[in-house]
């Protein structure tokens, strides 16, 4: 095995995705919960919004332990693969940035335009660091002789960044209504960026997972 540091760090990156698409997963439904409990709401049913709230606690909660966990296995990941190939550290860079991004949010939590913003400036530094990501094991291809790698990076790459750009503008166009008193547009606009965020994950699963047994040889 000619990089195993890389080989252990994308096996931790691949987990901690895992755990990421799961979070997504219940973050989406959560979502999903929320537009239902603004309808009923409207509606005045009473027991559709508490079965609507109940569900929306349980699936919210599952979706902030699965990310937290996600995110420390992916530290770990990253900082085991950086010592195999440099863009890995740019990656752990970004993920330190992220880290203060998502602090100034909860510090702003109340004010919805703050905190909008910091989710789009998130989405970005995450795109970025998949892209860092992606480059290091298109990098480690390239001296693996892997072409198909390289170009099934290359590919990933493309779709990657317009499924971003589709999700950042669902959040900026979110941001945009929220303040107007049209909740249920805000609302759709941002579970559809959940849904291509799950995508997302599933699209760079399948490339991660080529990717560890490409080191593992």
């Amino acid at each position: 095995m000619k990089f195993g540091n890389a080989h252990q760090g994308v096996k931790r990156i691949f987990t901690a995705e895992i755990l990421g698409l799961l979070a997504s997963i219940c973050l989406t439904l959560t979502l999903g919960f929320v537009a239902l409990g603004v309808v009923t709401v409207d509606t005045k049913s009473t027991g559709a919004a508490i079965a609507s709230f109940g569900g929306m606690a349980i699936f919210g909660l599952g979706a902030v332990v699965l990310a937290i966990i996600s995110f420390i296995i992916e530290i770990i990941g990253v900082s085991n693969a950086s010592k195999d190939e440099g863009s890995f550290k740019i990656a752990l860079y970004l993920i330190i940035a992220s880290i203060v991004v998502t602090v100034v949010s909860g510090i702003f939590s109340k004010n919805e335009t703050v905190s909008g913003i910091c989710t789009v400036l998130g989405d970005v530094i995450r795109l970025a660091i998949t892209i860092m990501i992606i480059e290091g094991i298109r990098h480690l291809a390239a001296i693996l002789n892997d072409s198909d790698m390289e170009n099934r990076g290359t590919n990933l790459f493309k779709v990657i960044i317009v499924i971003y750009a589709l999700i950042i503008l669902a959040r900026i166009i979110s941001l945009i209504f929220s303040g107007t008193g049209s909740k249920v547009l805000s609302g759709i606009l941002v579970f559809g960026a959940g849904i291509l965020s799950i995508i997302q994950y599933i699209l760079y699963l399948i490339y991660l997972s080529k990717a560890r047994k490409m080191l593992a040889a």
